[in-house]
């Protein structure tokens, strides 16, 4: 496959999360004095069509896509289009694989899969398979051997697969984990995180899925992975060595726990503990974070959309404002002046460090490797718990 640009995307999933994904597509569709155009959207998967439409009705084509937008409506051919600049739709990947079985042209560089977490496996091994970079919503998987066949699969196939790990794209966070790797604050401590991203029970009883084991899971597997994840990377990623849980489900009719809270033993005696619910008021979400270094304090947090952060020296010096600067800088420099209205949008930043791995094969930030242990640590809580994930 080449790697020349634009790369062609196929989003599996229409749902709420894939707007996030929209939002990304209409940037990187667009040319900038930085950039050419560098992705494309070619192909909606959901066995919903008013879903797809809903999505495509947001898509901001080009002239020669809103031509062919028509043509699609009229039921004509698209003569003349160049190969990607429309939009198919299927109700599965394996249907849009099946089509374009014989046609290079029409098959996607990457597929983005956004659908409920117990079919990511299955869908991402599909796109492996068929040659396909892959972006995946969390988590990687439910299991953790299917997560490591994903694995093995990807580099087999020298294919990347990045996690779709938002906090590890948040504003300043990469340039702090930078700096704690350099050893600028000295050795990690510990981390402290809660979660407290509230749900209603009607938000679960919108799909049968929501909160079983098997498909999405609860508090821990779907609200807090993320924030496991960006813990465990500032802590500089040591291995697990024990881990301490307990769940419950208190108000909320699920399958799944709807309160949960871990402590986990790391390597190079590293601690970490978690608390997260969806008990609380579901127009309040919001996660807090802290990382105690031997020389120096990281406070971060997020609450109604909000985020907030402060970085303490061991002298107590505040460096926030040097990093709000830092940030800022390197953002204009790599993607000029339009980017700064995407930085509330961690998955522009996703998409823009995938597409820079393929082209300069080397690993994104939140890659395959990142997915499996934060996975770990969810797995090794729900082991003490007494629950088991084995479906």
């Amino acid at each position: 496959m080449s790697n020349a640009l634009p790369l062609k995307i196929a989003l599996v999933g229409c749902g709420r999360v894939a707007d996030k994904h929209l939002k990304a597509f209409n940037y990187l569709a667009k040319n900038n004095r930085k950039h050419d155009k560098r992705a494309e959207l070619i192909a909606l998967i959901d066995p919903f069509p008013p879903a797809r439409e809903r999505i495509l009705s947001g898509y901001k084509f080009t002239k020669n896509q809103t031509a062919t937008k028509r043509n699609n409506a009229a039921g004509k051919k698209n003569v003349g289009q160049p190969a990607g600049e429309y939009i198919q739709q299927f109700d599965s990947l394996e249907d849009l694989f099946a089509a374009n079985l014989n046609d290079s042209n029409r098959k996607p560089d990457i597929v983005s899969i956004t659908t409920p977490s117990g079919q990511h496996y299955a869908q991402a091994k599909l796109a492996l398979e068929n040659d396909c970079h892959v972006f995946i919503e969390k988590p990687i998987a439910m299991q953790l051997e299917h997560a490591q066949e994903l694995q093995i699969l990807a580099e087999q196939n020298n294919k990347k697969i990045v996690i779709g790990h938002i906090y590890r794209y948040f504003p300043i966070i990469g340039l702090v984990a930078q700096d704690i790797a350099q050893g600028m604050f000295g050795k990690p401590l510990y981390g402290t995180v809660s979660v407290r991203w509230g749900h209603d029970q009607a938000y679960y009883d919108q799909a049968a899925w929501r909160g079983t084991r098997k498909h999405d899971g609860g508090a821990i597997m779907n609200q807090c992975i993320h924030a496991l994840d960006l813990m465990h990377w500032l802590l500089g990623e040591p291995e697990l060595i024990s881990a301490k849980g307990t769940i419950s489900t208190q108000i909320h009719q699920i399958e799944s726990e709807d309160l949960g809270f871990g402590i986990f033993e790391l390597a190079d005696d590293r601690w970490l503990m978690l608390e997260g619910t969806t008990n609380t008021e579901p127009t309040r979400p919001e996660a807090s974070f802290f990382v105690r270094l031997t020389q120096g304090d990281i406070k971060a947090g997020i609450s109604s959309g909000k985020i907030s952060f402060s970085v303490f020296a061991s002298n107590g010096k505040q460096l926030k404002n040097r990093y709000i600067k830092r940030e800022i800088a390197q953002r204009i420099k790599t993607e000029g002046f339009s980017y700064l209205l995407q930085m509330g949008n961690p998955h522009t930043a996703i998409y823009i460090d995938l597409i820079n791995s393929i082209l300069h094969d080397r690993q994104p930030l939140a890659d395959v490797v990142s997915g499996i242990k934060s996975l770990e640590l969810v797995l090794a809580l729900y082991q003490d718990a007494g629950v088991v994930y084995n479906y």
